[in-house]
């Protein structure tokens, strides 16, 4: 695989499962998608804890000193895989994978001659293994039956006895655990453990979905019972607590989705000595939930909430997240608060960090406030025309110093769609930024980084979020895209932030703005969680954590309790840090994987509503931008965020060529030309729900 190849299959994709990036993996042999290796134990589609004790861990270290590369293997839909290394990936032929599956956890001798691959080695064992159950397609041959996994970078079907495939019939989709792994003298073996219904049933692909990414679905009884035992207890916290304050007389507003059920973070703004107190109010789990308790536990094996695109599948109970923890209008609340004190330039002079006893004054949502900044709607009440007019000008400030510094403001879209009662999807809402999306954002990273400062000068155990400096590499593969575009920066290898800033800007009114931006995106490192400080590169912070969102990220629970026992002076006492603090390592590793879990099963359930919603559209015309170009075609994107392939074999006009270096199709007889970022007209002519995958031609091509 050339260099120009490996860039366009692993930073021009548009994301793991787009129709460009599968097409891609098939033609290309490039990679296809990633999965953070599981390390912490009870996820159904993974079977242990993190290796850091025990024979795994021993073979671990005896791997590394024998001069052997430890990493998790990504698979491809060709059989092949790249063992991900701190100082870059290795190259795994198919024939020299021993059986190891997507996500395990292996041991790679490298080649000691470079291939035209790049780097390459060969594994010689499998430390942990990521997959012991597999969803998948049942079918019945003879005695026997198989199930043909749905993850495609499974490549072993499992075969299953006789005895063990219970009631299922060919066509069935199928949980079977697998109970022995594929080697060199044999094939893997399973037994059904769950029907989960019939091929083209409704909502079928979403069950797979989750099933795919380890989700769980259902709170054990255990955790229930805890929950409803649950009391509010404002009154008596404030009693027992001599460092929790009363801020209920402050004027105090939330400003959420129009749909959202849990409201974990609330605002107030008013003067007080001449500066401006900007206070952010956080749900206090941690008073609800201690470490190690039944609650928890669920918690820490979820580490996040999931929004799929029919349904929410919390982190906590709902009796905590929509009920006791969220922080409901009129209602008293316990809340985690960061007061900060900002001159008129919005330079903080001043923090506070206490628990607090709180009341939501008022409930908005973004698209309210917007109206009402705009003039199209008028505010509600003097108190909140004056607390929202303050907030949206010391927002914008702090907004304008982080860009300054250099902070990244990336030019996204989200594509919600709106289903009706039975799942059927209605139409797509396409989200863009707005000011008052941007005022909360502004708020709760400010806040993070206050708290990431505290924690890091007291010089304590801590969570933080990092992001690392993006690859060189992939800084230089991107640079051929601008300048084909003609772009003013051509050269970003090294780049700082302020570089990556000048590029969206010049590319705000121009129609490939969302191809930049989304290159850009995926040029970079992705944001992890780590228990060391380091900066993040994105937002140009030294110090940087997750604090503002405890109902639904595990991280932002754990850094509640580590920061309420920093002020209390009782880290090494504290029972919710004593027996954390060992763990925050694996902790940080399995939250950063199961949000990178999230993020896929979330992508994944609009992509099939997505084709649902398209399939009652064939053969009409839609305008497009060109994302993708390769020699079997062009790959594009509708305006709702709908993407597919024009195959090159429906271009009948022309006899087209690929370009490798420019990206671009050319006709050798007409000299007709498609490159990245162009506008199309194309028309869709086919539509497959069940593998998310869209066709189109190009308008005037009958």
């Amino acid at each position: 695989m050339g260099a120009v190849e490996w860039f366009v299959a692993r930073i021009l994709a548009p994301s793991a499962d787009t129709a460009w990036h599968r097409a891609l993996c098939g033609r290309l042999e490039s990679t296809d998608g990633e999965r953070w290796l599981q390390v912490a134990g009870g996820n159904k589609r993974n079977g242990g804890g993190a290796p850091r004790k025990g024979a795994k861990a021993k073979k671990s270290v005896q791997a590394r000193r024998s001069g052997q590369i430890i990493g998790k293997i990504t698979m491809t839909r060709r059989g092949y895989g790249f063992v991900e290394a701190q100082d870059g990936d290795f190259y795994v032929s198919a024939r020299d994978t021993a059986g190891a599956m997507h996500g395990d956890l292996v041991a790679l001798r490298p080649d000691t001659k470079r291939g035209k691959q790049g780097r390459s080695g060969v594994v010689v064992r499998i430390l942990q293994r990521a997959v012991t159950q597999v969803v998948g397609r049942f079918e019945r041959h003879g005695a026997i039956g198989i199930v043909i996994p749905a993850d495609r970078r499974i490549k072993h079907d499992i075969f299953v006895a006789s005895n063990a495939v219970g009631d299922a019939t060919t066509g069935d989709i199928v949980v079977a655990r697998i109970i022995g792994y594929p080697s060199r003298n044999q094939s893997a073996q399973g037994v059904v453990e769950e029907i989960v219904g019939r091929e083209g049933d409704a909502g079928i692909e979403i069950e797979i979905t989750i099933r795919e990414h380890g989700l769980r679905t259902e709170f054990p009884d255990e955790v229930l019972e805890a929950a409803d035992e649950i009391r509010l207890d404002v009154e008596s916290a404030l009693t027992r607590e001599p460092e929790r304050r009363d801020i209920r007389d402050r004027f105090t507003f939330t400003v959420d989705p129009v749909d959202a059920r849990d409201f974990d973070d609330a605002i107030t703004i008013d003067r007080v000595d001449g500066l401006t107190r900007l206070g952010v109010h956080i749900a206090d789990v941690s008073h609800y939930v201690p470490w190690d308790s039944a609650i928890d536990e669920e918690a820490r094996l979820r580490a996040t909430s999931v929004y799929l695109v029919d349904r929410v599948l919390p982190m906590l109970p709902e009796k905590l997240s929509n009920e006791i923890c969220s922080l409901n209008p009129d209602e008293d609340r316990l809340s985690f608060t960061v007061d900060m004190w900002l001159d008129d330039d919005a330079v903080v002079r001043k923090t506070e960090l206490y628990p607090s006893a709180m009341r939501s004054d008022r409930r908005f949502n973004y698209g309210q406030v917007q109206r009402m900044l705009d003039g199209v709607e008028p505010f509600l009440d003097q108190p909140s025309e004056l607390a929202l007019r303050d907030f949206a000008r010391v927002a914008q400030k702090i907004q304008d110093r982080r860009v300054a510094r250099g902070g990244l403001d990336f030019e996204t879209v989200e594509a919600k769609v709106r289903l009706a009662e039975d799942g059927t999807p209605l139409e797509v809402i396409v989200r863009e930024r707005t000011q008052a999306t941007n005022m909360i954002e502004e708020a709760m990273i400010l806040a993070n980084e206050v708290v990431a400062r505290h924690m890091r000068d007291a010089k304590v155990p801590m969570v933080y979020r990092i992001h690392e400096d993006p690859d060189p590499d992939a800084l230089g593969h991107v640079a051929v895209v601008l300048k084909e575009f003609d772009y003013p920066i051509k050269d970003i290898h090294g780049a700082s932030p302020a570089t990556f800033q000048r590029i969206i800007k010049f590319a705000h009114n121009r129609p490939e703005k969302r191809l930049i931006n989304s290159l850009l995106l995926r040029a970079l490192e992705r944001a992890r969680y780590v228990d060391y400080l380091a900066g993040h590169f994105g937002l140009a912070s030294e110090a940087y954590t997750h604090f503002t969102s405890p109902i639904r990220r595990y991280p932002d629970l754990i850094v509640h309790r580590l920061l309420r026992a920093q002020l209390k002076g009782d880290m090494e006492r504290d029972p919710n840090t004593v027996g954390m603090v060992p763990e925050l390592a694996w902790l940080a590793e399995h939250s950063s994987f199961m949000e990178r879990e999230a993020e896929m099963a979330e992508d994944d359930s609009v992509k099939f509503k997505l084709c649902q919603l398209m399939a009652d559209h064939i053969d009409e015309v839609f305008s497009a931008v060109i994302t993708g170009v390769q020699t079997f075609g062009l790959f594009v994107q509708l305006d709702n965020t709908a993407e597919g392939l024009v195959h090159v074999d429906s271009m009948a006009d022309d006899h087209y060529r690929y370009d490798p270096q420019r990206f671009m199709l050319y006709g050798d007889d007409r000299g007709n030309r498609y490159r990245l970022g162009q506008e199309v007209q194309v028309r869709l002519v086919n539509v497959s729900v069940t593998e998310a995958r869209m066709d189109f031609e190009l308008a005037n091509s009958r």
